[in-house]
């Protein structure tokens, strides 16, 4: 899955340049906003919440390091610090940075950088499921937790308290009992995979639903399922005749 990137740098023809450069030669980077300030970078960074940020570091209202400072660990990301100034070496690396780039960028590094940025984002994704699956072990299958990786935290929430999720281009919403609701940066598919032996029903592209928490099967007006928090969710054509095997006697 390609990394969710952002790039911030105040002059437009950097951003642009980096940006043709990782769509040529770091296919593995998606990026999904830019930005040309600490202000505007903030704003993007809670709103798209990427796991990779390239970093220029002086700018108009403050430098890359005030950016960090006023997330202040609130955001789980990689940062590639990418300047034309050679004198924050040592404060790129107390700020744990992935790399440090130097403008005009060298291919070959850009790449080797986003290599990096890669396997420390999946080493934390392994780490995470691996602890969460030790957990479960232990745990009766009424017990048994799902980690969902928001901005600021991860929430570990009990898979049978959720009633249905529902996707938002590469996002997903978790809709809970008690009216709790979560928003998570990965696709629906994802969850699919690991729900479906849980329990879990496909009922539309855009649909996953407990079974467990199904009131009603309407068979009329093309076909829906109402929930026990009253919504309803649709259902595919194509889906329809295996949602009503589901159903039959």
């Amino acid at each position: 899955m390609a990394l969710r990137s952002i790039i911030v740098d105040d002059e437009a023809s950097g951003r642009q340049n980096l940006r043709n450069l990782l769509t040529t030669y770091c296919p593995d980077v998606a990026i999904e906003g830019e930005a040309a300030s600490v202000t505007e970078a903030l704003l993007a960074a809670n709103r798209l919440q990427p796991e990779l940020l390239f970093l220029d570091i002086e700018l108009p209202d403050g430098t890359g390091f005030d950016l960090l400072q006023s997330l202040n660990g609130s955001h789980d990301f990689e940062v590639v610090f990418v300047t034309a100034y050679d004198q924050y070496g040592i404060q790129a690396a107390k700020a744990c940075a992935v790399d440090y780039l130097l403008k005009p960028i060298h291919i070959v590094e850009l790449m080797k950088a986003v290599e990096k940025a890669k396997a420390y984002v999946t080493r934390k994704q392994e780490n995470l499921r691996l602890k969460e699956l030790v957990a479960n072990m232990d745990r009766q299958p009424n017990e048994k937790r799902i980690a969902l990786p928001l901005s600021d935290k991860i929430e570990f929430i009990r898979i049978q308290h959720i009633i249905r999720l529902e996707a938002e281009g590469n996002y997903t919403h978790f809709y809970l009992h008690h009216g709790a609701h979560f928003l998570v940066c990965k696709t629906l598919k994802e969850y699919h995979e690991l729900l479906e032996p849980q329990g879990f029903i496909r009922t539309h592209q855009s649909h996953l639903i407990n079974r467990n928490k199904i009131s009603s099967y309407v068979k009329t007006d093309g076909g829906y399922i109402t929930m026990e928090d009253g919504s309803q969710v649709p259902i595919a054509r194509k889906k329809k005749d295996d949602i009503t095997r589901l159903f039959s006697p």
